[in-house]
């Protein structure tokens, strides 16, 4: 929100200037622009802000429906339309003001133009119709101009992009992979003007970046995430809706493989759904072993086709009404563990920052300070509380964390301080803002650089209060004179 208020201009100086390593952002900035076109229409509060996400969301829920109906007929899409419409997954990035919420619906768009342009997938009644054919190509255009378009908000749709793009070389229907091209090549016109950048936004993420290579668990953790929330939720929750997720995904498999041959007019739209929940995945997966890149939320649109899948279990799977009601159970489970802790999770990053604003400045005298040991705190309290005088610590140059670059944070007009020292700036007050967990991950990491800043604050100033806002931690410094 910081950042999309300043304006295209400001936004493209903060993303593309090049800085050591690359260029200062990686992401593209429809979404951004978006909001900032939104804002400007519905102001800026956090209801405002989020309600353009919850809007994306809703609108997924319907386009879901469609490419259901389409695929398997009208009860499949509506039952995929419930799954996702209380999805906790899908609804968790429908409420959060980032540019996921976006990413799903146009990739799900995307598809159902995919499917609406793809003869082969029709009937042989439609295949008859002549304004079906007529209309096959401008089906292609739409979905070359939502590819590009979902290439501007996250170029993780990159995964889910290819994974699309393969179908018809792994059907071997050339008719459907030359249409495919021509949508393919609207894609790469719209994205062009951004695809030049590509290289630059490609050597940041190459250079530092805060992801590690994934181990064979983040894919458990990522059928989780689908069918649960992706938030580190603690035990025995998380461990109940792992167990729940993979016997969900256990008895999609093997219906799948007994009713391949009884469902043939089922087939190669089921064929089409799976390999679009598990393809993106796995490739994102097998890259990030070379290059880190897998993010569980970038696969917000393989979630989507696996809610479509799982709606094919319940309406057209064949199982015995028992065991369909064991199964929606457990999902009904699995959708409550998540939306519990969507709506109840009060540590990073739903912290209570605009609670810890307002109680420093309840308290707040002339001349304090408040210093954010970095950017995790300062940037949402300075939302909550731009009259505070705030200041942040930089991250640590070239270490994975340091993802604000210099352009970006002129951008947004707040520059971080490369010491705590320089951060106080000598005043006889300083409120002190860090996470409680963040001397833990210091420590594990072998850094010194906030035991450092500790240090300092305690050898210049006495320590005169401390408040917890669960793992939120403000201390508050004074000299003589403050205290």
């Amino acid at each position: 929100m910081l950042f999309s208020e300043k304006g295209l201009d400001a936004m493209l100086y903060g993303t593309l200037t090049p800085v050591a390593g690359g260029a200062a952002d990686i992401h593209p900035l429809l979404y951004y622009g978006t909001l900032n076109a939104w804002m400007s229409l519905f102001g800026q509060s956090p209801f405002a802000v989020r309600l353009w996400s919850a809007l994306l969301g809703v609108a997924t829920v319907g386009l879901i429906y469609l490419l259901g109906r389409d695929l398997f007929g009208d009860k499949t899409g509506l039952m995929a339309a419930l799954i996702t419409a209380v999805a906790p997954f899908h609804v968790q990035y429908s409420q959060e003001a980032r540019m996921y919420a976006l990413l799903g619906l146009l990739l799900a768009t995307a598809t159902w133009c995919f499917v609406r342009g793809s003869r082969s997938l029709r009937t042989p009644a439609e295949e008859e119709s002549q304004a079906v054919s007529r209309g096959n190509w401008l089906w292609w255009a739409a979905f070359g101009v939502l590819a590009g378009l979902a290439m501007y908000t996250q170029q993780l749709a990159a995964f889910y992009l290819i994974a699309l793009g393969l179908i018809p070389v792994l059907r071997r229907d050339w008719k459907l992979l030359l249409r495919a091209a021509a949508g393919a090549l609207v894609a790469v016109i719209v994205y062009l003007p951004w695809l030049v950048n590509l290289p630059g936004q490609f050597d940041k993420v190459r250079s530092y970046y805060w992801l590690s290579p994934p181990n064979i668990g983040q894919l458990l953790l990522t059928a989780r995430s689908f069918l649960a929330v992706n938030l580190d939720i603690p035990a025995p929750s998380s461990m109940i809706a792992l167990v729940g997720a993979l016997f969900m995904l256990a008895f999609l498999a093997v219906q799948v493989v007994l009713t391949a041959r009884r469902l043939r007019a089922d087939r190669d739209a089921l064929r089409l759904t799976l390999w679009l929940a598990a393809a993106p995945p796995a490739l994102m997966w097998l890259v990030s072993q070379l290059q880190p890149v897998y993010l569980i939320r970038g696969l917000l649109p393989s979630a989507l086709l696996l809610y479509l899948a799982l709606a094919w279990l319940f309406t057209r799977g064949g199982l015995p009404r028992p065991v369909a009601g064991l199964i929606g159970l457990v999902g009904l489970a699995l959708a409550g563990i998540g939306l519990y802790h969507q709506y109840t999770w009060a540590i990073f990053p739903n912290s209570p920052f605009e609670e810890a604003a307002a109680a420093i400045q309840e308290q707040r005298q002339e001349g304090d300070i408040i210093v954010h040991q970095n950017k995790l705190s300062a940037l949402p309290m300075v939302y909550y509380a731009r009259a505070l005088p705030q200041r942040y610590l930089r991250d640590l140059p070239g270490s994975g964390e340091d993802t604000l670059a210099l352009p970006t944070q002129e951008a947004l007009g707040l520059l971080a301080d490369e010491t705590v020292e320089a951060a106080a700036g000598g005043a006889r007050r300083v409120w002190w803002v860090m996470f409680d967990f963040a001397e833990r991950q210091y420590a594990a990491a072998g850094r010194s650089d906030l035991e450092a800043a500790l240090e300092w604050l305690e050898g210049r100033y006495d320590k005169t209060g401390q408040w917890a806002f669960n793992d939120l931690v403000v201390t508050l410094y004074a000299d003589e004179e403050g205290s």
